[in-house]
């Protein structure tokens, strides 16, 4: 059987440098020093704003890291963050961010299986926050949401920004690719992934103890620099597009698929006070 989270690890690490030269360039790092709200979506920046009130002081965590944009803000903004990843080199990438940033007290970088969090304390964090394109390569998803009730403290607040599910099942022009409920895993030569649904992913949250109490589902709107509907190997490999070609994308009446919800995020606290 198929060793999922170290096919993925290598993947990753074999990918790293390129992914990572193009999502924390010097101007992505000084995007993100003059506004480390940048780094999420209007929609999920107003859940932090409301449940969590301020990041000075707080404990954060951030599981499947990946860019690390969020780390940085987070720190950024006065929070004690704590970034983990299967991937070495991409931690290795962020840690030498954040200290180029004037960071490095603030956080912290440990190899760590999302769905374990073996080296991560119980009851330790303010705030658990998992952004876009974490789901995709896990395959327990209610061992991960256990973990992350685990190191939450009581009242503890956790945030989601992902994929939303109803974009899985299509492709270009919205040909239909494959049913809804039909989740994985799908293994090519180099990666295994899965296509979770909403049930997939909230149900999990809820056996976990953590208590739903916001959830948005966010329409596309257009992205000039890292435009949704062109894969990201694409951008990173060097792509650029046209103000004009990414407004057609954009245009429902142009691609169906900009008709569909593009991410879903969730707010929710561990049970407890707070």
């Amino acid at each position: 059987m198929t060793d999922i989270v170290e096919k993925n690890r290598r993947d990753w690490e074999e990918y790293s440098e390129r992914y990572m030269a193009f999502n924390l360039s010097d101007s992505v790092l000084e995007r993100l020093k003059a506004r480390p709200e940048s780094a999420f979506a209007p929609a999920v920046w107003a859940m932090l704003k409301e449940y969590l009130l301020e990041l000075e002081g707080k404990r954060v965590c951030v599981p499947s890291s990946g860019d690390n944009h969020a780390v940085l803000a987070f720190a950024l903004m006065g929070a004690q963050v704590t970034s983990c990843d299967i991937s070495q080199n991409q931690l290795a990438a962020a840690k030498a961010a954040a200290e180029k940033l004037g960071l490095g007290d603030r956080a912290a970088f440990q190899q760590e299986d999302t769905m374990r969090l073996d080296g991560i304390e119980d009851g330790a964090y303010d705030l658990v926050y998992t952004s876009n394109g974490v789901h995709v390569w896990l395959n327990d998803l209610p061992s991960m949401y256990g973990n992350i009730h685990r190191i939450l403290k009581p009242g503890g607040l956790y945030v989601m920004y992902e994929l939303h599910p109803f974009q899985r099942p299509f492709g270009e022009g919205l040909k239909v690719v494959k049913p809804y409920d039909s989740t994985g895993p799908f293994e090519d030569e180099t990666t295994v992934n899965f296509a979770w649904r909403v049930q997939d992913i909230v149900n999990p949250i809820l056996d976990a103890g953590i208590r739903l109490m916001r959830m948005e589902e966010i329409m596309p709107k257009p992205d000039y620099e890292h435009p949704f509907f062109v894969k990201n190997e694409e951008i990173v490999n060097g792509r650029r597009l046209s103000r004009e070609e990414v407004d057609a994308m954009y245009d429902w009446r142009q691609n169906p698929a900009a008709a569909l919800p593009e991410m879903i995020a969730l707010a929710g606290r561990r049970d407890g006070q707070g």
